[in-house]
């Protein structure tokens, strides 16, 4: 895997904040808006292992390689942000991945790396928690101090959003995780992230940020789910099938 410039390098930057899709894609929804809305610029991207397919239309073929960027916000070098589009499922993949982001991170001198990732949890409050993990007691105590709570008793953070976090302590990188709670992981979680953004944005001295474009996603989605339940009962009162629907 190799890393391309597309753009320029930022200089003595100290944090990576990074996260790929993961359930509720709490992950993936942060890290997007907060790219979004600080008009952060790629200057670098790393080619993934995704999709293992070509897709074919009445003969013409089309392909579109994945692809994980880093971005940077114009004017400032205190952070950089990775984002991607999907997460590798191999383990052998899984490391390549990691060990060339915090390669890359390295060279441009980040000291700390923050991911975001989800907490399940069977119930969840209204306006949601936000638990972190760290590997030094520094990054720990400061999330804590900000609002985060201590994962507590025993477990895996697995995938990239904390995988990173240990082949960055191999390579002498403090490394933090704040996780949002949710109850579903099958359902997309924006009111998970814009909780841990609002701790992130706090670390991060980043002041107030523009969070209600998660809020009209939540209910967005609030609508489709009663929708599909509508549906549902429909269907159930019917003893199948309404007329039309397949």
């Amino acid at each position: 895997m190799q890393v391309r410039i597309v753009g320029e390098s930022p200089v003595g930057c100290s944090t990576l904040v990074a996260g790929l899709p993961d359930m509720g894609n709490v992950a993936g929804i942060a890290i997007e808006h907060l790219v979004r809305i600080l008009d952060m610029q790629e200057f670098a991207r790393l080619a993934g292992y995704w999709p293992p397919y070509i897709v074919h239309r009445k003969g013409e073929t089309r392909f579109r390689r994945s692809h994980f960027s880093f971005h940077k916000v114009r004017g400032g070098e205190r952070f950089i942000v990775m984002s991607g589009d999907y997460q590798p499922q191999e383990p052998s993949a899984l490391y390549m991945l990691c060990e060339k982001v915090v390669e890359f991170a390295k060279d441009l001198g980040v000291r700390n790396i923050i991911t975001l990732g989800a907490a399940h949890r069977d119930m969840v409050m209204p306006e949601r928690r936000v638990f972190y993990a760290a590997t030094g007691e520094s990054l720990g105590k400061l999330a804590e101090s900000l609002g985060a709570l201590p994962l507590e008793g025993e477990g895996y953070i697995t995938g990239f959003n904390g995988l990173l976090l240990g082949v960055g302590l191999e390579n002498g990188i403090e490394g933090l995780c704040l996780l949002g709670e949710i109850d579903n992981p099958e359902i997309p979680q924006p009111l998970s992230s814009k909780s841990v953004l609002k701790v992130l944005a706090k670390i991060l001295e980043l002041g107030e940020l523009d969070l209600t474009q998660l809020d009209s996603m939540a209910e967005r989605i609030r609508a489709q789910m009663l929708f599909a339940e509508e549906v549902a009962r429909m269907q159930r009162q019917l003893g199948g099938s309404p007329p039309g629907v397949i």
